[in-house]
């Protein structure tokens, strides 16, 4: 009988997996930036970043 592999792990937030990490040096005053944003916003530093990013292409027409 064939059983259903099941992943373990978290389930995803978000459509594609995240498993590509970026290392920044950033200021203090450019963390503390994306710290006020990202509570102000209810996100975490990564969707910030990405929203960000999002704002930019629409811009710039990317």
């Amino acid at each position: 009988m064939d059983k259903e592999k099941k992943k373990m792990g978290r389930p995803l937030k978000f459509g594609e997996p995240r498993d590509t990490s970026l290392h920044l040096r950033i200021s203090k005053q450019e963390s503390e930036r994306i710290k006020k944003c990202s509570e102000n916003l209810n996100l975490n530093r990564t969707e910030t970043i990405m929203r960000g990013i999002e704002l930019l292409e629409k811009k710039f027409k990317l």
